[in-house]
């Protein structure tokens, strides 16, 4: 049975409702905590080091709700994030052209830099069994009773911000390892412009499609508007039903959800892509065409 660690981050239910996931991060000493051999030592603690990999970044951006503008200096805010609490996004959302990760908005909560322990972080796993052992004495043949280690208890901590809504942004990744060098964050506030991933969706009722046809995209993301405490949608939907190849997909066919609007600045024949079709699908459909004109 997996026990939720006491130490996460619960958010509340108007955050999580609306498709809000939580991320933790800590502030970052500027003196001894910047330039490359510093940051390299964040990302790779030596073996005999009380740290855990940490990733540099900044937290940055205005937000007129809390009063904060970009130009103000105090508004950039050095963070370090676990290197595991963006891997865990990563391998849920992906990047990228195909991915998630930098259009999707979390509940920034960071803490003091000497309240970085892995212990925090860690869920423990209580099993169905007592956690003693027994040690045996060849010499005088007696058991010994040896009881479980106890459950670490961790002092309380207090956050120095809470929830701020963020997007990664500014995302570097090992070119071989792929494990995440930097990311920064920039705030996020209701009615500022996110580009969201968009999908499709009824494929199978694509003529194209269903023969192996598919979707050159021109555009992967849209740019929409979210309004006040509306859902922020994982994707927009794009409507696949009756394409045919060489059809050009625009803005008409994308659905967009309640609460969400397109950015003013989407022309309204927003170019999404064009269907090509696998080899010889053109000519079936053509002989489809004919028979059933002949009929």
């Amino acid at each position: 049975e997996l026990i939720t660690n006491p130490h996460a981050i619960t958010l509340p239910e108007e955050l999580s409702k609306r498709n809000i996931r939580p991320l933790v991060a800590y502030l970052r000493d500027p003196d001894n905590e910047t330039g490359t051999r510093n940051c390299d030592r964040l990302r790779y603690p030596g073996p005999n080091d009380d740290d855990f990999p940490l990733v540099p970044g900044i937290l940055h951006g205005s937000d007129p709700t809390a009063n904060i503008l970009s130009i103000d200096p105090s508004s950039k805010v050095l963070v370090k994030t676990p290197w595991f609490e963006i891997q865990r996004e990563l391998d849920r959302y992906a990047s990228g052209r195909n991915g998630s990760f930098e259009n999707r908005v979390y509940a920034l909560t960071i803490f003091p830099s000497e309240d970085a322990y892995v212990g925090y972080h860690k869920s423990v796993r209580q099993l169905n069994k007592d956690d003693t052992t027994y040690h045996l004495d060849e010499e005088t043949m007696t058991v010994t009773e040896i009881p479980g280690a106890p459950p670490e208890v961790l002092p309380d901590r207090t956050p120095i911000v809470e929830n701020v809504l963020v997007i990664p942004a500014d995302l570097q990744l090992h070119p071989v390892a792929h494990a995440a060098l930097c990311v920064n964050f920039i705030r996020y506030h209701a009615m500022k412009p996110i580009k969201i991933p968009i999908r499709t969706i009824n494929e199978e009722e694509s003529p194209a499609m269903k023969k192996g046809g598919f979707i050159a995209f021109v555009n992967t993301f849209v740019e929409c508007l979210v309004e006040e405490g509306g859902v922020i949608p994982e994707r927009i939907e794009l409507e696949c039903t009756g394409l045919r190849q060489k059809d050009v997909v625009r803005r008409e066919r994308l659905i967009i959800p309640e609460g969400v609007t397109v950015h003013p600045r989407v022309k309204s024949d927003f170019l999404v892509g064009t269907v090509f079709g696998a080899k010889g699908v053109g000519a079936d459909d053509e002989e489809e065409e004919g028979e059933e004109a002949k009929k």
